[in-house]
């Protein structure tokens, strides 16, 4: 005998509490909400850890370090939806089989912050590829348009969401889940590709920027797949198990990736170059990937390097610049040049 399904419309008969399987409802609930409880934490960590590099260093610009204020904020209040959540369904109502039928006002918000957040994220990302390929205005055009679908998506599914009495109506919408669902994977798959792409482009072939761009694609690659992982399952649990709640654990989680994905990117430009020896103080070091020349644009090189070490009274940033040569159809000479950027004003490397 098949399973009676939490689903269920609350217009049939009442089922007992023996006739309800928890593990794939109520259990899949509670594990989807502490982990991403879990990445909130996560996530405020790393916030802080860029707030106190950004207050030390001044890397970024105000307006990104309000964006990032922001994100806080919202991914906070989307914890907080997650709490509300847990607790109706496992405290308030954990008695009453039919609840699990009818979908929380907390369930229905978090889409719209899900498909918010992500949103910011995506536009934030695609910034980084446009700087990267060189205002690549078609490519970056592409991403904005899958992620404003999405966008789109959540807030049609948030709207009518609060018209349904219980979880089955939102069959007739299915149409609306599966297009979310597939254009969150397609824009994740495609940031990351594209910067992969690009940061390969950047290569020069000096050993310590090459270090740094594969730390760059190492991170951009895991966390882009992270993210299209929960997205692509979260659809095919929808697809596959549609009267169960495995589908909404994955879906939790999706807006905590997001920001953690982005705000390890950031944080990763703080790295200490390899080999260079103990210093007194914090070092910053950043590679003005966006700035490199084209191939026919001709510069004399330098090698001079100068390391300086920096304290909180007097910040100093370490930026690297290479530059391309060509000199003849053969080969290609790389060179590279060591500047101490002195100014708080300028934000090194890819916010």
């Amino acid at each position: 005998m098949a399973s009676p399904s939490p689903m269920t419309s609350p217009s049939t008969p009442s089922p007992s509490l023996a006739d309800v399987h928890f593990d794939n409802t109520l259990g899949a609930l509670l594990v989807g909400g502490l982990v991403a409880i879990a990445l909130w934490g996560v996530a405020c960590t790393q916030t802080y850890i860029y707030f106190e590099n950004t207050y030390r260093h001044a890397r970024d610009r105000a307006w990104l370090r309000s964006l990032i204020a922001v994100l806080w904020v919202l991914d906070t209040f989307d914890s907080c939806l997650h709490a509300h959540i847990l607790y109706h369904y496992l405290v308030s109502n954990f008695l009453d089989p039919l609840a699990m039928a009818v979908p929380v006002w907390s369930v229905i918000i978090h889409v719209f912050m899900t498909s918010l957040q992500d949103f910011i994220i995506r536009l934030l990302f695609a910034r980084r590829v446009l700087r990267l390929s060189n205002r690549n205005w078609l490519l970056t055009s592409g991403i904005f348009a899958v992620s404003l679908l999405d966008l789109v998506c959540g807030i049609a599914i948030t709207g009518r969401a609060f018209k349904v009495a219980s979880f089955a109506e939102l069959n007739t919408m299915s149409w609306l889940f599966y297009l979310n669902f597939a254009a969150g994977t397609t824009a994740d798959a495609y940031v990351a590709s594209s910067l992969c792409y690009y940061l390969h482009k950047s290569r020069t072939g000096f050993p310590r920027t090459e270090s740094l761009i594969n730390v760059l694609m190492m991170y951009t690659i895991n966390t882009g797949l992270l993210t299209a992982i929960d997205a692509s399952l979260g659809m095919i649990t929808y697809i596959v198990m549609p009267n169960n709640f495995i589908f909404l654990a994955f879906y939790l989680l999706l807006s905590k990736l997001y920001l953690n994905s982005y705000l390890a990117s950031l944080n990763s430009r703080r790295l200490r170059a390899d080999g260079g020896g103990t210093t007194s103080g914090p070092e910053i070091m950043s590679i003005h990937l966006s700035r490199l020349p084209a191939p026919h644009e001709h510069s004399s090189p330098s090698t001079a390097v100068e390391k300086t070490s920096t304290d909180r009274a007097s910040p100093l940033e370490i930026a690297i610049a290479t530059e391309i040569k060509r000199q003849s159809e053969d080969f290609a000479a790389i060179a590279s040049r060591y500047a101490v950027n002195r100014s708080p004003s300028r934000s090194p490397g890819l916010p």
